[in-house]
């Protein structure tokens, strides 16, 4: 049996017509962080690291604290690459400009790039953010896969987040 205090239901329903109000009056309580796509690209058959028109004309030049590659094709995942700017640096990130695989912005720390791996995917994370405090982006995610031509020239294939090849890690076979 199902026994009701005098005023148990009010109360809930008073606390939950509070709740929503507060939500209503400050909807950045309910804001949830952003992940947007990296773009990857080649130059030269080196990893080339961005974001997209889209997310410029969305964001603007958002600012880069660090950067993270992973290899994803081994379980635990690698950790490649890496650089961090010094304690509120930042550097703006657009398009049009990229971040070459291996080199760091000045005064960045970062470790040692070492030679990528035909045939493995890579995960890429730029921790930035855009100056609009109100937007909820918090970094840029993308993965690509590295490939040798027929011709022996190295490739770099970007994978889309839409793509099988995202959700399974693995490099799609050409």
């Amino acid at each position: 049996m199902i026994s009701s205090k005098p005023g148990t239901t009010r109360e809930i329903y008073l606390l939950t017509i509070s709740i929503m109000s507060l939500f209503s009056i400050y909807p950045d309580a309910m804001a949830m962080s952003r992940m947007a796509e990296a773009k990857v690209h080649s130059e030269d058959g080196i990893p080339c690291f961005s974001i997209s028109e889209k997310e410029e004309k969305r964001n603007g030049t958002p600012r880069l604290y660090a950067l993270v590659l992973y290899d994803v094709s081994t379980k635990p995942a690698i950790k490649v690459w890496s650089f961090i700017m010094p304690v509120g640096a930042s550097i703006p990130v657009t398009a049009d400009h990229c971040i070459l695989y291996g080199v760091a912005p000045a005064g960045a720390e970062a470790i040692q790039a070492p030679q990528l791996i035909f045939g493995h995917m890579y995960d890429v994370f730029l921790n930035g953010r855009p100056e609009d405090r109100t937007d909820p982006t918090r970094g840029y995610v993308g993965k690509f896969c590295m490939v040798r031509k027929l011709s022996g020239t190295t490739a770099v294939v970007p994978i889309g987040s839409n793509s099988k090849a995202w959700i399974n890690e693995l490099c799609p076979q050409s």
